[in-house]
Order: structure tokens, then sequence, then C-alpha cells
């Protein structure tokens, strides 16, 4: 794969809308009122400067002038030449979106091209969107392949984007999955064989996608090479390697809905360390795709902010109306927000993070919302709250840790040997080491131990009857909190002290409930103080591994208590001598450091939600003015600085001496302020 590197046009077009037009055939008006010109004068007026336009959508319509494949019956007109030709003209990047796993049409006129799940059904259902075929059906050899070269060929288009890429949980059962699993593994695809060795039925159909999208890649490039390749959901934490090659550039997608406005941040922290640019892809709808509702020009603002002064490319989605025109209500309100990013892209664009922390987590789910993966969330969330500088990476997939002053280590992080002992080698030469939990904990055949036992200072012994406990007091970590023993929502680890001094110990409940053990909260209060550590620091080489015998990244991402942020962060701030900035802010302030040309930016971001009604149905907090914050001081530990300038306002602010550095106060922080530090 030639990789395109991070200097194309893609990483400097930040100002980017996805135009879904999944559109079936029974509306009335369907596509009777389509026209270029106005079409693309929407984009024009909101500053966009790429967009993606669909050739095929899941409804499996064509929406350009084909001699492969069913144009929508309503189309009159070639719907993706027109709007790619005018576009062209205002100087606006084209992304050609192609659906390659749903597409209801062709199943619906050849059955036997349908996914089959381990019941024997077919995947899809008659009257919805989600009609799946096989990739590894003629699908692809009699509709995909020639339809993607007369594409390819007739339009010059700037980049492809391929949706669902994969098989649906990563399994099927049709004829030609079963015919080729024989021909590859000897075996036959079975859905006992699933059950006994997931790994293998998951991994051949992840291989199917990978061949698939190669496929394709090669195809496109063989034509116009200089067109940028996507397949929706490559580069994100976790993709197989094979599918990230077949890919130019990245996209992530990524809702605030049902979870968390974190979402955008902490995506960002890990794209930006990668060797292609990422999309990181929010909606302008305000509870998933489609909704015909529109977020406010405040939130797409603070989305916006976060994602571009974290490192990510703004992508936003947007819909067509059935009649083939959009609302331009809704451009009104991405104006708006680009205009907003216009007057800072240029702060954002080519920079580099600057390196402090290196989190190192196993984030496995990939889904709009944030389910499953709560300790890499929690981990993240903590030290965005505690104004941390910090990148993201995934299990063994980090760089060489020379650079980063501190490595955290969630509980679910998976490393390896080699992993455990660079990082082993991190701590020997100064760094610090804060992990938690299961971090670094092997067992199996073997007695349970930590890779990193002797960094750690401590050694595995057992686990708990209790599915949570308290932490005893220290003054020092409890600042902020109140004196008491604190609460953790989740099972201590029992370790033994070898050479690490323990800080806090763990305090069990007086029980566990049961009947006749009834407390008047189902959490009793605490009980005896064990003799097992619960927070301990160890002297390691010139380093210092600190450690949390409890999952308390996942106990604080499903609980927020606010509690652990505050130890955690005190615990930091102990021991972290060398933090680039220091931040005075509430915990809605983000900060994050970014480099470019010799140039330090310091990006400070704001946000406000609402009030939510019913939890169990109300998906969105929605933002609908962001109070500024007064007043914020700020102290780079550094020597040399001459100046501070907050943009893009370009006021140059009162730099102070302070201790082993300079302070400076923002006098007020709206969304998104940066401060250029010379």
């Amino acid at each position: 794969m030639n990789i395109q590197l991070k200097d194309n046009w893609f990483s400097s077009h930040i100002r980017q809308v996805h135009v879904d037009f999944h559109m079936p055939e029974f509306p009335y008006d369907a596509i009777n009122d389509f026209d270029a010109e106005s079409f693309v004068a929407e984009f024009v007026r909101a500053k966009v400067n790429v967009v993606g336009i669909f050739t095929k959508c899941h409804f499996g319509n064509a929406f350009y002038d084909n001699t492969v494949g069913h144009k929508h019956s309503g189309l009159k007109q070639d719907f993706f030449g027109e709007v790619l030709e005018e576009a062209h003209k205002h100087g606006i990047k084209v992304i050609a979106y192609y659906s390659l796993g749903t597409d209801a049409y062709t199943v619906e006129h050849n059955p036997d091209w349908y996914q089959i799940d381990k019941d024997g059904s077919k995947r899809g259902g008659k009257g919805t969107v989600w009609e799946l075929p096989c990739i590894n059906s003629p699908y692809r050899e009699e509709l995909v392949i020639p339809q993607l070269k007369e594409i390819t060929a007739k339009y010059a288009m700037d980049g492809y984007l391929l949706d669902i890429p994969y098989l649906w949980d990563h399994h099927c059962f049709c004829r030609y999955c079963k015919s080729r699993f024989v021909q590859e593994y000897k075996l036959e695809l079975t859905p006992e064989l699933l059950a006994s060795n997931p790994k293998l039925v998951n991994g051949f159909a992840k291989q199917s996608a990978a061949r698939c999208m190669q496929e394709i890649y090669d195809v496109v490039k063989s034509i116009r090479p200089e067109v940028l390749v996507n397949c929706n959901g490559a580069w994100k934490m976790g993709e197989p390697a094979e599918i990230n090659a077949t890919s130019d550039y990245g996209l992530w997608e990524s809702q605030p809905a049902s979870g968390t406005f974190l979402c955008h941040s902490i995506r960002s922290r890990f794209v930006r360390n990668l060797p292609v640019p990422v999309q990181v892809m929010t909606v302008r709808f305000t509870e998933g795709w489609g909704l015909m509702s529109c977020k406010t020009a405040e939130q797409l603002k603070y989305e916006f902010a976060a994602i571009m002064a974290n490192g990510g490319v703004i992508n936003v989605g947007d819909q067509v109306l059935p009649s083939g025109r959009l609302q331009s209500g809704v451009y009104d309100i991405i104006g708006e927000a680009f205009s907003f990013v216009e007057e800072r892209e240029h702060l954002c664009i080519g920079s580099s993070a600057h390196k402090h922390i290196a989190l190192i987590g196993n984030f496995t789910e990939n889904w709009y919302f944030e389910q499953g993966e709560a300790a890499t969330m929690g981990a993240a969330k903590m030290l965005i709250e505690g104004h941390h500088q910090f990148d993201i990476y995934f299990n063994n997939d980090f760089p060489d840790l020379s650079d980063y002053q501190v490595v955290v280590l969630p509980e679910t992080v998976r490393l390896n040997e080699l992993s455990a002992a660079k990082i082993a080698e991190f701590v020997r030469n100064g760094g610090l080491l804060l992990a938690a939990g299961e971090a670094s904990l092997t067992g199996g055949e073997t007695t349970p131990n930590f890779m990193m036992a002797e960094v750690l200072g401590v050694d595995y012994l057992d686990r708990t009857p209790y599915p949570f406990a308290y932490m005893t007091q220290n003054d020092e970590l409890w600042a902020g909190t109140a004196s008491i023993p604190q609460l953790v929502e989740e099972p201590f680890l029992k370790v033994k002290l070898s050479t690490a001094e323990a800080l806090s110990y763990v305090q069990w409940p007086l029980t566990v409930p049961a009947p006749q053990r009834a407390f008047r909260h189902p959490i009793p209060p605490a009980g005896r103080v064990s003799d097992f550590p619960a927070i301990t620091a160890n002297r390691f080489g010139q380093g210092t591994a600190l450690y949390v015998a409890a999952p308390i990244f996942k106990a604080y991402w499903n609980n927020n208590h606010f509690w652990l942020r505050r130890i955690m962060n005190n615990l930091l701030n102990k021991y972290d001598r060398s933090k680039p900035f220091r931040v005075e802010a509430p915990t809605t302030v983000e900060a994050n450091m970014m480099e470019k040309d010799g140039v330090r930016y310091l990006h400070l971001i704001n946000f406000h939600n609402g009030h939510t009604g019913n939890r169990k149905q109300a998906l969105y907090d929605p933002i609908e003015s962001i109070t500024p914050v007064h007043d914020i001081k700020v102290t780079f530990h550094s020597s040399g600085i001459t100046e501070v300038v907050q943009q893009p306002e370009g006021h140059v602010l009162v730099l102070r001496t302070a201790d082993k550095g300079y302070e400076v106060t923002v006098p007020r922080l709206h969304i998104h302020s940066v401060l250029e530090i010379r």
C-alpha cells in the first residue's frame, strides 16, 4: 500500500460534510426537485471544502448515469456527476460514497447472495434498509467491481468512502462462505465451529473483508492512482492492519448521544499519532443518522473545536431530503460553525501533539455510542477533566516512550512481554507509571502474577468475595474530598507488598448484601481494614510506579464518582513533577497542547450541556448555549517564554514569573481559545 502521509490535501481540508442519501423509491416526490447548482450553493455559503456524495445507497439505488446496477427510478439527472462538476468549480473536494455491505435491490433480485445467519435465515428484512449481501458471493464480481470500475473511469472524484466492508458479526453461513472456508481450511463452516472456535471463523470473515477491500483498492488505483480510498472504520482503535492497509485516510464515526461529549476528544487523541489523516465524523442530527433534527450552532462549534484542537479532521453528517434538496436552515447552522472553524484552523492544521502522558488502553467498542470498554474511556475522562496532556495508544501498538514522562495503564490493557519490558525500561530510566487492576496480570496454566511485578513492587495473591470496597484515607491524596473511607464500586485484587510503599489500604465492606444482611443502602458501610494495599508507590531504577489494586477507571466511567477522579489526579500531581502546564478551571474545560514550526499552542475548550429528562428514553443532552468561563489561571512549567497571545482574539496576555516557569490569566473563555506560546 502507498500510504498517503498527513501532508496531502485531506489534512488541510477540515471543513467536511458527508451527505447521506439512502433513498427508497416509494416516496411520491423522490428526487423530483434536484438542482446541482442550488445544491452545491449550500456548501459554498457554509464554507464547506470537502463533501461526501452518494454513488450507490443502502437500498441499492445508483445516483449516477450508469450501465451497471440499478439507477433510482425517480432520478432523471446525473446526481453524482453534476454535483461533482459544480463542486469542483468552487474548489470543493468530492468523496464518492459507495454502499458496499448493504444493498437491498441486489439481494432481493439475487437472493442467493444474501448473508446467512447461524440459524439459516437471511440477514435483513423486507422493508428495512439493512438487507445484507455477502462479499464472498458473486455480488462482488458481478456488481461491485464492475460498478466501481465504471464510476472511477467516468468521474474525476477526489476520494472514495466504501461503507460497511465487514460481514455482520464477522460470520456468514451462505453457500459461498462455506465453499471458500472448506477450500482454505479443509473444515466445514458450521455454527458449532463458530461456538467452539470463534477466532477461526471470525478471522476468516475479517480476512474476507480485507481481501475484498484490497481488490477494490487495486481497481481504483489502477484507474485513478491519485484518488484517496477509505473503508468506513479504517484506522479506528483496534482495527486490523489488513483493513488499514487498504485505506489512505481514516474514518471514525463519533456521535455524542447516549454517551459522552468527550467522544470526539478521545478519538482525536488516538488518531493524531497515526500515519494518515482521520475523519472524526459527527452528525447534525440530535439522535442518530437521519432524524431530521439539527443541533445548535453552539453545540457544533464545541464539537468541531474538540476535534480540530485535538488533531482530528472535522466531518459532519447531513441527509438529503427525498426531493433531492438540502435543508437551507441546516447550512445556516453549519455555516456559522464552519466560520468559527475557519478563524482557528490555521492554528490547528499541521500541528502535532506535545508528548507527556501516554495512555495505553484497549478500547474495543467502535460503535457510535460509548458502550462496553469502560476502562480506557474512564481513564481518558479522568485525564481530560484533570487537565492533563496525553495521547492514547492501543495495547501493544505504542511508539518509543522516550518522548513521554508518564504512562497510564487502565485495567483492561493487553500487553505482551515485549511491551511490558519496554514499559519497565521506561520506568527504570526515570519515567512515571500509573497502573490499575489487572494491567499486565497473567495467569492461565501458570501461577498468576503481574508481568511487571518487580516494577510495581507488588505481587498478585488472590481475588476477593466483595464486588466493591473502600480505600482508607490518605490526607494528601484525599485533598478536595471528604475525610472518610472512599468507595470503589468494583472488586479489588489482593496484592502483597514486595518493595512498594502503601499509600492507602483496602477496607472491606461490613458484609456482602444477602438475605438478613440488609443495610439502609444496598452497599454496606466500610468495615474492617484489610492487610492489602489499595494504592501503592514503588521506586524502580530512576523512576516510580504507582498502582491501584482495583479497576478504578472502569468504576469512574460507570459511576462518575468524582472522588475517584480527585484522588487519582492528586496522585498524579504528587508524582508528576514535569507537567508542561497547569490549568485552574472547571472540569468542563479541556486543555491540550499542540506544536507547529517550533511554536506551542495550548488549546482551551469549554462546554456546558443541558439537563436530561427521562434518562431511560432521552438519548440526548443538548448544548444550547455555553457560558463563558472567566479568569482561568494557566501556569507553564518551562523557561524562555517571551509572549503568550490568546488567539484568534489576538490578545497579548500579561506574563508573570511563577515557580519554575510563567503564568498568565485568560480573562474569558467561551468555546475555544488558543494560547500561542512564544
